[in-house]
C-alpha cells in the first residue's frame, strides 16, 4: 500500500505521480526523481489555482512558482527547501548522464 494512497479520492493524477515515485525509489532512483518532480508541479500547480493569496509570477515553469515571494511565505522554509531539492533532482534525472 502506497504512503500516498490518501491522495486518491481527490487528486488522482497527483496521486498517480506521487505512487511511482515511491515505488521506483529503489528500483528505479533516476525514473523515481522524475515523477517526484511531476508530483511536485502537479501539487504547486494546484496550489496557485485555489489560494488567491498567491502571486503567479511572469514565469510560470517550476522553480519560476516556487521561488515566488508569496508561494516560499505559505510554504514555510522546509516544504521550500524539500521543493527545491525535488526540482534539481528531478532536473538531473532527466537532462544529466
Amino acid at each position: 500500500m502506497s504512503h500516498f494512497a490518501f491522495l486518491q479520492p481527490e487528486w488522482p493524477a497527483l496521486f498517480e505521480a506521487a505512487s511511482k515515485a515511491e515505488a521506483l525509489a529503489l528500483p528505479d532512483p533516476r525514473t523515481s526523481c522524475f515523477y517526484a518532480r511531476r508530483s511536485l508541479e502537479l501539487a504547486v500547480d494546484w496550489v496557485y489555482t485555489h489560494d488567491s493569496s498567491l502571486t503567479t509570477p511572469y514565469q510560470t515553469h517550476l522553480s519560476a512558482l516556487i521561488h515566488e515571494p508569496t508561494f516560499k511565505r505559505a510554504a514555510g522554509d522546509a516544504v521550500f527547501n524539500k521543493a527545491r531539492v525535488i526540482t534539481k533532482l528531478g532536473n538531473e534525472a532527466v537532462h544529466s548522464a
